[in-house]
Order: C-alpha cells, then sequence, then structure tokens
C-alpha cells in the first residue's frame, strides 16, 4: 500500500459514471433482474460516493504539547529533540534538538514536518 492514498476527484468520477449510464442498464442476457441489479449497483455507488464513503481519512497529527520529547522517524541519529512550537499551518513544528555532545546548550533549531515526527514518552532527554 502507498504511503499516501491515491485522491480522487469525486465529481469526476460522477460525471463518468453518468456519461456512461447506458453501460450499467445494458441488455447483456435479457434478463430484466440482471439488468437492475446492475442498475441498483451504479445508483449504489453514486450514493456512496456523494455520501463520502471513499474520502481519505483526514491526516494524524501526534498528541504534541509545548515541551514534548519527540524524535524524527527518519533519522534516530538526531536523538530526541523538544517540541517548541507548530507553524502557521500546522504542518511543521519547531524542534530544540541536541547537539553532538547531547547538550541543548549551542540551541540547535529546526523546523521537521509533523508527520515525520513521533511523540516520546518516559525517556530522558
Amino acid at each position: 500500500m502507498p504511503d499516501k492514498p491515491r485522491l480522487i476527484d469525486a465529481d469526476k468520477l460522477i460525471k463518468q459514471l453518468q456519461d456512461n449510464r447506458d453501460l450499467f442498464a445494458e441488455d447483456k442476457f435479457g434478463s430484466p433482474s440482471y439488468n437492475m441489479g446492475r442498475v441498483d449497483s451504479y445508483h449504489t455507488m453514486i450514493t456512496w460516493i456523494n455520501n463520502g464513503h471513499f474520502d481519505p481519512d483526514p491526516p494524524q497529527q501526534p498528541d504534541i504539547k509545548l515541551w514534548s520529547k519527540v524524535k524524527h522517524k527518519h533519522h534516530p541519529s538526531w536523538g530526541i529533540g523538544i517540541f517548541q512550537e507548530f507553524s502557521k499551518k500546522k504542518d511543521k513544528a519547531l524542534i530544540l534538538w541536541p547537539d553532538r555532545k547531547g547538550m541543548f546548550g549551542d540551541r540547535v533549531i529546526g523546523y521537521c514536518q509533523v508527520e515525520k515526527l513521533q511523540k516520546v514518552e518516559g525517556e530522558e532527554v
């Protein structure tokens, strides 16, 4: 499964279905019940799309608050940092990272994408 969901424009999909609705009602086997089932499925699919059944999940942000301990998912060697603030769009976080000696004296600060951070519980900074 890919990291990001494939996003589809629901309006374009519905338009495509509606433009080709005759395919769903086409008499394939001369059976009225078969054709009716295809049409019912067609209407059910449009209803599901309109009701947001296939909408992607909203992005999940970790429960990070001021002074929370965090680590970078892709760069564990950076150590454990301390959350300072979110960017205006809330997509990035300002993190105070330890220097190479593990100290915070030099105030190594950097913005990281929130989705790449993981909250750390119970570890020493």
